[in-house]
């Protein structure tokens, strides 16, 4: 039973590996494009029920299957209703690509620095309305010594991945109220709320780095928000390869039970 559950899921997170890896070195497409593809497809399909099997968040709000594509849009940045969340380590390669500072650690407040993703709605300049944009990951410590981080102004060209919100859970904490432009996870409703974009059920896109980009510093010091690399957008944490070894521990578990019972219904037979 679980046997074989495992083996299943290995296949299908293989499957689901090279997808990821396709779309994310696919070239961006224009979000309003991807947006009219993703409805069509919806439209064409006649079961009412998330294929993607994503419980992120609801049907209201869910477009279309998990896709990795990277997403092109222009817009104005509107930072008076920025919020931030966390405290959270950085994305995963943006300070470093090993040790502490890698964000690669096990654990939600684990060894590596703390911080805050920057979320900020971002007025579209084609008409479509407002987005949400995570923007990076800025240090704990400028948020507390109100260390000014990077703000454009002005139109700007944002490349990112669509990104889904998160779910409470039964011990998930409240966020303080006294400050509600501090958030403790990714809460939509209150993301809705604290950036004046309630009702409209924006789309959240992670930003990424883009290659070659001049907006980089040429020095070794970080320009906060960092973003993320796309490569690391959406990593799995369940790898094929635990699939894998979960399957042989049940298998392998199955298969000494059944020599148990075997010894234990012949005992004393001779």
């Amino acid at each position: 039973g679980l046997g074989v559950w495992q083996s299943r899921r290995y296949f299908e997170k293989i499957d689901q590996v090279e997808r990821r890896t396709l779309e994310l070195a696919a070239d961006p497409v224009e979000l309003d494009r991807f947006t009219i593809t993703a409805a069509a497809a919806a439209n064409d399909d006649d079961d009412d029920g998330d294929d993607s099997g994503n419980t992120t968040e609801d049907s209201a709000t869910a477009r279309t299957t998990a896709s990795y594509r990277r997403l092109i849009t222009r817009g104005e940045f509107m930072h008076d209703d920025e919020v931030l969340v966390g405290p959270r380590g950085p994305p995963p390669g943006a300070l470093a690509s090993s040790g502490p500072s890698s964000g690669r650690s096990s654990g939600g407040m684990a060894s590596s620095p703390q911080g805050y993703f920057v979320i900020t709605p971002m007025r579209c300049s084609d008409g479509r309305g407002t987005i949400l944009v995570n923007r990076g990951w800025v240090p704990m410590s400028y948020y507390k010594q109100d260390v000014p981080w990077s703000r454009p102004t002005g139109t700007v060209a944002v490349v990112g991945v669509e990104t889904k919100t998160e779910q409470p859970k039964f011990l998930s904490p409240e966020h303080d109220k006294r400050n509600p432009k501090t958030l403790l996870w990714m809460d939509r409703v209150a993301i809705e709320e604290t950036t004046g974009t309630k009702g409209l059920a924006p789309l959240l896109l992670t930003e990424t780095i883009v290659a070659n980009n001049d907006e980089l510093p040429s020095n070794d010091a970080p320009l906060f928000p960092v973003r993320p690399n796309a490569e690391t957008v959406g990593e799995f944490k369940v790898t094929p390869f635990t699939h894998a070894g979960y399957a042989v521990t049940w298998f392998g578990l199955s298969s000494a039970g059944m020599v148990m019972t075997r010894k234990l219904m012949t005992r004393g037979r001779a």
